[in-house]
């Protein structure tokens, strides 16, 4: 069967950023040896190579390499093809959309929040209401939403904002199934309380679903704090922006390409409001991670979920490290539980999905076993190299030529999550950024330790704190 041109452009685009990391692969090791020799003037002393230690030296070495060049390219050649996905920006009928918002103890963020949903709803051209669930708040989270409400609808009388409350804390699918039931749109947007929409995101969102037939759709999320509390350029928050702009204006957006979304945040979504009602009335949503659940739901009843980079939510982030660890154990033990037992029957299915599962698992929790092995082989590598002295110096080369390749990857993250190369000097930050993979590393064995021994993972009441 001949092969049409554009597909053999498509297959081309994917096979550069492999054979650039050959390339790296097979030329650096000389580039680095005439480095030491002309810049450091070493000369390295002759020597046999135990042949553990030369052979865990190529596994490391080739691992990286083909990971920071070959597989961080071929997402970031799918996110350019994702990115042609168009959505018109006028359409002869724009449904009505209910937006839940799920809160607990957010008395100080949940008047934001629904304040920028009223300023969504005045940007679309269909109708909106608010649903507010306060799930047993032990704060004046329900107080604070029923003023913002009163005042909001004075000034936007055409949306209609209702407040909800449980008498005790039942969670957050229960305030999700409580929101749903009240839900009148054929269109449900979910949003955290602690998290705040750009004027055009819903308009943006729903253009985007109706264009390309879409059950669900999310977008991007600003890591963001109080600048009131001293946060505004939080070295954590920073960290977390960085780490924002790959995971979801590369990777998220590359997952889109296939309609392949693996999660579709709490922070920002739209869906199908049949189908969501479906799930969450028919499924047992019992994972910490609810988001990740709810999706791959969504997967298995065939839907298409997809993601658009220009509708944004800005959200708080935790700017103290143990808020930070707590969260990641929830995020990761969740997903071990999401697809390690709820739905692990999707790793048997030959699509997409289960390739991005399987790809998950082998280069995000393998590939921690991988650095955690390098972190502790570290020691022994140089402690028995032929030449202690020219490792060293093959390792500053190496981590330098990997700073150069990190800063290119961030800066195309950073330029199609913010539309510039830098926003906010991030990109000054991405030295800095092992110290968060690092606390992801741990975290990671942390989560498949604790799930083997059963934990299925917990909420903490401060995580944005």
């Amino acid at each position: 069967m001949k092969i049409p041109k554009h597909s053999r452009v498509i297959y081309l685009a994917f096979a550069i950023p492999f054979v650039l990391a050959f390339l790296s692969w097979l030329y650096f090791p000389a580039a680095a040896q005439w480095i030491i020799a002309n810049v450091f003037g070493y000369a390295a002393v002759e020597q046999a190579a135990n042949p553990v230690w030369y052979w865990m030296i190529r596994f490391f070495y080739s691992w990286y390499t083909f990971s920071a060049i070959g597989i961080a390219g071929v997402w970031i050649v799918a996110t350019v093809f994702a990115r042609r996905q168009s959505a018109k920006t006028k359409h002869e009928f724009y449904p009505m959309v209910s937006f839940i918002v799920p809160a607990y103890n957010e008395e100080k963020n949940v008047a934001t929040c629904i304040t920028s949903l009223f300023e969504c709803a005045e940007n679309y051209q269909g109708n909106c209401e608010i649903i507010v669930v306060d799930d047993g708040s032990t704060d004046y989270t329900y107080e604070a939403a029923c003023s913002a409400a009163k005042v909001l609808h004075i000034q936007h009388p055409r949306v209609t904002c209702k407040v909800s409350r449980h008498m005790m804390n039942l969670g957050k699918t229960e305030a999700l199934k409580t929101g749903i039931n009240k839900a009148l749109g054929q269109v449900v947007a979910v949003v955290d309380s602690d998290s705040e929409w750009m004027p055009h995101t819903l308009r943006r969102l729903v253009d985007y679903l109706l264009s390309n037939g879409k059950k669900a759709v999310t977008g991007y999320i600003h890591p963001k704090t109080d600048d009131a509390e001293g946060a505004k350029g939080n070295f954590l928050v920073s960290l977390q922006q960085l780490e924002y702009s790959q995971g979801l204006a590369i990777d998220r957006c590359a997952q889109s390409l296939g309609n392949c979304v693996l999660v579709v945040p709490g922070a920002i979504g739209i869906y199908d409001a049949d189908l969501l009602r479906d799930i969450l009335t028919e499924a047992n949503i019992r994972s910490v991670t609810e988001d990740s659940e709810i999706t791959l739901a969504m997967h298995k009843r065939g839907a298409k979920v997809g993601y658009l980079n220009t509708a944004r939510s800005n959200t708080h982030a935790p700017k103290a490290l143990k808020s930070l660890w707590h969260q990641r154990l929830r995020w990761i033990t969740g997903w071990l539980h999401n697809t390690l037992d709820i739905h692990v029957d999707l790793f048997r299915k030959r699509s997409w999905l289960s390739a991005l599962l399987w790809y998950s698992f082998i280069f995000e929790y393998a590939g921690a076993f991988v650095d955690l092995a390098a972190i502790a082989a570290f020691p022994l590598l140089f402690w028995f190299a032929p030449d202690s002295l020219h490792f060293a110096y093959n390792l500053l080369v190496f981590a330098a030529y990997g700073l150069l390749i990190s800063v290119v990857n961030q800066a195309v993250a950073l330029k199609y999550a913010y539309d510039k190369v830098s926003h906010n000097s991030l990109l000054l930050y991405t030295p800095f950024f092992p110290f968060l993979w690092l606390i992801n590393v741990f975290a990671r064995l942390r989560s498949v330790i604790g799930y083997f021994f059963g934990s299925r993972g917990t909420w903490h009441p401060a995580e944005h704190s």
